[in-house]
Order: structure tokens, then C-alpha cells, then sequence
């Protein structure tokens, strides 16, 4: 388990053991190996510390080692499902081929749609996984997008 606080808010953010590993599993660690891409999930949404259960993998519109494009129709799809079970996309994660991940502005821009829909539904902002090839949590960037901005999380404790 992996907590982190969100600036300028009392909310934490925790992600489980299972998603830790996932990530882990997803580190582009060969030199050919294509970017991976996935959605977050949690079963509440009604508590200051936003627990983070499950990480999907998504399959890709198209992959290459620097750049992932995520298929929106599929990811839909996946939400509807996830949902049915009870479960809130809260965010997307992707690998990086660098040790020390910050979100590029295809990054950013790809947040910023999430969190707008995410207002739409009433959600605050979505979370923004960056999974590098540093051991973790260096290797990872965490951010919430509130729609106006991205706000990088603060890493707290294992």
C-alpha cells in the first residue's frame, strides 16, 4: 500500500497493494517495450481518504515506446461495467520509458478531459498515475486534475 496527500486539501489518496503491483508489472523496463495504459478505481468516493482497489490494463488504440493512445470507446466501455459492479473510475495511469515520470502535455490534456467529464458527474478532479522505471514511489508521479490544473500528490508513506 502506497499513501499520498493532495496539496492544499485534507484528502489522501492510497493505493492498494494489487494496483502497486500492477504498475510494477507494467514498468517499460526492455528498450523496446511500448507504453501500457490502464483505469483507476475505487469503491467510495465519500471519505477524505480515497481509496484506490483496482487498475485495469486498457488495450491501446495504438502503442509505441513514447507515446500510448488510449481508446476512448473501450475505456467507456469499462467504466459502464465497472460501475454496474459498484465500482468509480477515479483516474488512468501510464508508463513512461524514463526513471522519473512527470506528465507531458499530451498527459495533462488527456487529465483535463477526465476531470471535465469527472465535474460533469460531479467528481472534484480524477487521479494521475505516471508509472517510470525508478523503484517505486520515485518511479511513480501522482497528481489529481481538478480541471483547471494538475496538482502533484505527495508521497506519504508504504
Amino acid at each position: 500500500m502506497m499513501r499520498f496527500a493532495i496539496p492544499c486539501t485534507a484528502l489522501k489518496l492510497v493505493l492498494c497493494n494489487e494496483v502497486v503491483e500492477i504498475l510494477r508489472a507494467h514498468v517499460q523496463a526492455a528498450s523496446g517495450s511500448m507504453e501500457s495504459v490502464g483505469q483507476l478505481y475505487a469503491s467510495s468516493l465519500a471519505s477524505s481518504e480515497v481509496s484506490i482497489q483496482t487498475a485495469t490494463v486498457l488495450q491501446p488504440k495504438c502503442a509505441h515506446r513514447t507515446r500510448v493512445v488510449i481508446d476512448k470507446a473501450l475505456a467507456e466501455a469499462e467504466r459502464r461495467t465497472m460501475f454496474e459492479n459498484r465500482m468509480h473510475c477515479v483516474g488512468v495511469w501510464h508508463t513512461h520509458p524514463e526513471p522519473y515520470p512527470s506528465p507531458s502535455i499530451d498527459d495533462i490534456a488527456l487529465a483535463e478531459d477526465y476531470a471535465r467529464a469527472a465535474s460533469d458527474a460531479g467528481v472534484a478532479g480524477v487521479v494521475f498515475v505516471v508509472v517510470g522505471t525508478a523503484p517505486f514511489p520515485n518511479g511513480l508521479y501522482v497528481g489529481v486534475h481538478d480541471g483547471d490544473a494538475m496538482h502533484k500528490a505527495v508521497f506519504v508513506e508504504s
